[in-house]
Parts: C-alpha cells; sequence; structure tokens
C-alpha cells in the first residue's frame, strides 16, 4: 500500500518550506514533471475543470482552467510522470485512477501540495471521494494556516496583489478548511505556520505517517523572519474585515496579532502608491513569462 500527503493552504502561507522540510528529512517524494513552481501540480483544479465542475476565480492565478485545457493538462501530467501511461474514456476514472497510479509510482509517500485547492470547493469535494475510492493507498491531508495578515501582505509583496481580493480568498479558504476538517476527522490534521516556527517539532505528525524515525534539530530549516513584515512597510495599508478577524480568532489568532493601526497618512500614502505598483507590475508580468522569468517564491 502506498502513502499520500496532500498538503491544503492559501497561497503564500509557508506551504513550500513545509514541503522542503519534510521531503528532506523523510522519504516523500514529489511528481518531479510539472510546468508549476516547487513543483506544484494542480491536479484537483484541473481534475474539476476537466469534470465540468463550478470553481472560483483566483487572485493572479490562472485557475480555473477552461474544461479542454484543464483535459489536456492532466493528461500531460499523467503521461509525465507515468511512464507508458495511456488514459481512458471514462473521465472520472483518469481523474481518480491516475491519481491512485502516481501514489504507486511515487512510493514510499507522495508529498504533494498546490496552493490552489483549499478555496476551490469542487477541488476538495474530488479529495474526499478520491479518499473514499482509493483503497489502495493511505492518505494523510495537512491543513497549513496562517495569520491572515501575514498572508495577504506576502502576496501584496511578491505580486502586488489586491488586499481586499487577497483578504476575501483566504476568508473562503480558511471556512473550507473548517468544513473540511469536520468531514475528515483524524484523516485531516491542521497546523499553523507560526506554531510550526516557534517549535518545528510540531510537524511530527507528518514525520510519522512517513515512518521515518528522525532525530534532528528542526529550528535551523523553518524560522519566522518573514512575520510581521507588514508592519513595517511605509506603503502597505489593509484593514480586514469583522468577518476576517471572527475566523481568524477560531484559528487561534488575537486581534492585536492581525491587525494594522489606523493611520490617515497611511492610507492616504497606499491609494496613491499602490495603482502605481499594480499597473506596472501588469505591463511587466507577460514580458517575464515571455522572458521565462520567474519571480521568486
Amino acid at each position: 500500500m502506498g502513502k499520500c500527503i496532500i498538503l491544503l493552504s492559501e497561497k503564500s502561507s509557508g506551504s513550500s518550506i513545509v514541503q522542503k522540510f519534510v521531503t528532506k528529512y523523510t522519504h516523500a517524494k514529489l511528481l518531479p514533471n510539472t510546468r508549476h513552481y516547487e513543483n506544484e501540480t494542480l491536479y484537483w483544479t484541473k481534475a474539476a475543470s476537466l469534470l465540468g465542475l463550478e470553481q472560483h476565480d483566483m487572485v493572479d492565478s490562472e485557475v480555473p482552467l477552461s474544461r479542454e485545457y484543464g483535459k489536456s493538462e492532466l493528461i500531460k501530467l499523467l503521461r509525465d510522470n507515468l511512464p507508458g501511461y495511456n488514459p481512458p474514456e471514462d473521465e472520472k476514472e483518469l481523474v481518480h485512477n491516475g491519481w491512485s497510479m502516481l501514489c504507486k509510482q511515487y512510493t514510499p509517500v507522495l508529498f504533494e501540495k498546490s496552493p490552489h485547492h483549499l478555496c476551490q470547493k469542487a477541488a476538495l469535494d474530488l479529495i474526499c471521494e478520491q479518499i473514499e475510492r482509493d483503497k489502495d493507498n493511505e492518505y494523510l491531508i495537512i491543513g497549513l494556516i496562517r495569520n491572515p495578515m501575514d498572508t495577504i501582505y506576502s502576496q501584496y509583496d511578491r505580486w502586488c496583489s489586491p488586499p481586499a481580493l487577497v483578504e476575501s480568498q483566504w476568508l473562503k479558504a480558511y471556512t473550507n478548511l473548517l468544513e473540511l476538517k469536520k468531514k475528515l476527522g483524524n484523516q485531516m490534521i491542521t497546523v499553523r505556520y507560526e506554531d510550526i516556527a516557534a517549535d518545528n517539532s510540531t510537524i511530527q505528525p507528518i514525520i510519522k505517517f512517513c515512518q521515518d524515525d528522525i532525530q534532528i534539530k528542526y529550528a535551523q530549516d523553518i524560522d519566522n523572519k518573514s512575520m510581521s513584515r507588514w508592519r513595517n512597510s511605509k506603503t502597505y495599508y489593509h484593514i480586514l474585515s469583522d468577518e476576517t478577524i471572527q475566523l481568524a480568532s477560531i484559528l487561534g489568532y488575537d486581534e492585536e496579532v492581525i491587525s494594522l493601526k489606523r493611520s490617515t497618512y497611511k492610507k492616504l500614502l497606499f491609494s496613491v502608491v499602490y495603482p502605481v505598483r499594480r499597473a506596472v507590475y501588469k505591463k511587466i508580468k507577460p514580458l517575464a513569462l515571455k522572458l521565462g522569468i520567474k519571480r521568486k517564491r
């Protein structure tokens, strides 16, 4: 029997750092052939597109894909990672048996993370269906949570993403996470990025699932340098909604650690600087993609 870890998070939540940590210290494997950053597959959003399921537009993302493109992308992914793969006619079988085959091919543990799945209920439903159908592989789902303001600021800093839209996406993603946790029970664990950075041994349940017995000093691999940078930014301004603050509280964040002090001056500066930054980014991005330049993650 193979094993599979699926890590779910919003973008800019530390999933790449957790992925590198787990694959460094265990025998977990990543799919080697994918056109996305950090070995990401976007498998379940592509599957949702292929099956014609409803998905939401994502901030600064190609998701959702068209049905035809989703199908071609999924078949290409499977062919690139499964020698001699021939897709079946039945699309459901293509999706679910395809993933089972990947788990068997990349034993002992296949590690998959795509920060595009958590805010897409259709993708989450397909993952649940996969767990129910696949009797040949064992699954562990990980919900990785991060301070909403850190998440919003990181996307603002890296991609000039509109803070209000990113906040809405964060809210949707972690509302889905709470519902998914109720559905999956012990097959899913949740962990906050801040807790991992403070004590990296909190990642031990993942290590245990991989059946790797390691004794290392975790602190050297995951740090807290990226936290609360938004507090010192001279041009960033965003006030969280009451709904987001309430959900963040449920997830263990006090309002004082996620709220920016109101400042008329900083709000005015942001209103002037941000549209210019966003416009420049929108002009430069197509050129960067054409030249093959990737924004550092």
